[in-house]
């Protein structure tokens, strides 16, 4: 898998730290490697020589501060992807950056790792997408390249990928991908582009969880020059850049019920309209979207168009979590243990490590497999991997237990009181992790964050 190289541009050494161990908590960690900038003036000498992929950058730098400070980096460096770092207070301030060219920001305090890490592969991928839809080389190796092998000859991923093969018939059928986190997703969206008719078109990636809500419909059909303050030139969307292509739509059970329709019109009459626009634009573009959400479920509690959600689902892949096709877990071990390990000798697993890979229930699915392998490695040294070296238990329970009942219930609850003390318990049950909480109570990361503000719930 091809690294990300990144520089880190922020002058406070606590906030530094922190954002370099979120990255490795995030479950991507080992995409990236990091170099630092404490202020404006040493980023711009450092780039001509470390050419990194993108950099996150704090707003407020020692020699430099608010918008002058990615307009500076901006002018020179233009085609370098930027993700900000920024406070509550200078949200409006991020999004005016954004409006001017910035991929994303992200407010310091309130992003969780895995979004960090999205984020910024997403500002690297969508660059890439926009370099190639300038030059008109599109989809190369530069984009397949991030995606890993399928692994594995278990019945359940053969017949996922026979049905690759026959999506990839298809030029223009929509489809909707499921499945826990780390299952593969985008790797099948990756697959049944390059094996489609479109393998020569853009492949566009959006991840619907990280990008605001208030940013999301420029980003997705784009704007014209004067559609609001701030919008000097028209910018094209990822629609429009993926014509004749594929756009992948991760996430998608985070997008916001007032974009929906928007996207449903793309879907039914190929057609979009740019913010501020008089005129639609036609668009030929295959939609593959994912999510490991249960969208019926959210149909039926109306937190997700039912329309929609029949018009993704045309045709449906659903991934296998790899506690279901355990004969895959060592095909895939060995495949990272060769991808991840230094030259010379190969290595291999001694003393029982076979054994506990096949026990252990990996909730974290292939990519908890890829970290627990590059960890392995690292502290295996010269040797062989043993068991002590995979830092896993067994057996280890992939689901999470329920939790108890709602604290301090009583009958002469309000509905709404109830609601509050249950996603307390559930919160606290998965140790206010955002994710694992989300999941139990089947609604979305972004509706959970809302719920838990409105009710002032926090871990402190």
């Amino acid at each position: 898998m091809q690294k990300i190289s990144l520089l880190l541009i922020e002058d406070s050494d606590p906030d530094a730290r922190l954002f370099k161990e979120m990255l490795v908590d995030s479950g991507s960690g080992e995409r990236f490697t990091m170099t630092r900038a404490g202020s404006l003036g040493e980023a711009m000498e450092m780039l001509p020589e470390t050419q990194p992929d993108v950099a996150l950058m704090d707003l407020n730098l020692p020699d430099s501060s608010g918008l002058a400070t990615f307009l500076a980096l901006q002018k020179a460096y233009p085609a370098l992807p930027v993700v900000l770092l920024t406070g509550l207070a200078d949200e409006n301030l991020a999004a005016r950056a954004v409006r001017e060219g910035a991929q994303d920001y992200l407010i310091k305090g309130q992003v969780d790792p895995a979004n960090m890490a999205r984020s910024i592969i997403y500002a690297v991928e969508r660059s890439l997408s926009e370099r190639a839809a300038r030059t008109g080389k599109r989809g190369g190796p530069a984009q397949r390249s991030l995606c890993p092998e399928m692994v594995g000859e278990s019945a359940a991923l053969s017949e996922v990928k026979s049905l690759i093969s026959t999506i990839a018939k298809t030029s223009s059928t929509s489809v909707l991908i499921t499945g826990e986190t780390g299952t593969g997703k985008e790797l099948v969206a990756n697959a049944i582009h390059y094996s489609s008719s479109r393998r020569e078109g853009p492949f566009i990636k959006l991840n619907c969880s990280a990008i605001p809500d208030t940013l999301m419909e420029a980003e997705m059909f784009g704007y014209e020059k004067g559609a609001f303050t701030d919008a000097r030139q028209t910018k094209k969307g990822l629609f429009e850049l993926a014509d004749g292509g594929t756009i992948f739509l991760d996430e998608i059970g985070d997008m916001d019920l007032r974009l929906q329709p928007k996207l449903l019109q793309v879907l039914e009459n190929r057609t979009f309209r740019k913010l501020g626009g008089v005129q639609d634009q036609r668009v030929d573009v295959r939609v593959i979207a994912a999510t490991n959400l249960h969208l019926a479920s959210m149909v039926r509690e109306k937190r997700f168009r039912e329309d929609l959600f029949y018009r993704l689902n045309v045709m449906g892949v659903s991934l296998p979590p790899l506690r279901e096709r355990k004969e895959d877990i060592l095909p895939i071990a060995r495949h990272f243990l060769g991808e991840n390990g230094p030259g010379g000798r190969q290595k291999g697993f001694k003393g029982g490590a076979i054994e506990l890979l096949l026990v252990y229930d990996w909730p974290g699915n292939v990519r908890e497999v890829k970290n627990v392998i590059e960890r392995a490695l690292i502290l295996a040294g010269p040797d062989d991997i043993g068991p002590e070296h995979l830092k896993i238990s067994a057996p280890a329970p992939h689901h999470t237990e329920a939790p108890p009942l709602v604290e301090g219930y009583s009958s002469n609850m309000t509905l709404e009181e109830i609601e509050k003390a249950h996603i307390r318990t559930v919160l606290k049950s998965a140790g206010w992790n955002i994710t694992h909480a989300s999941k139990t109570l089947g609604i979305s990361r972004f509706t959970l964050r809302e719920k838990a503000k409105k009710y002032g719930l926090s871990k402190n």
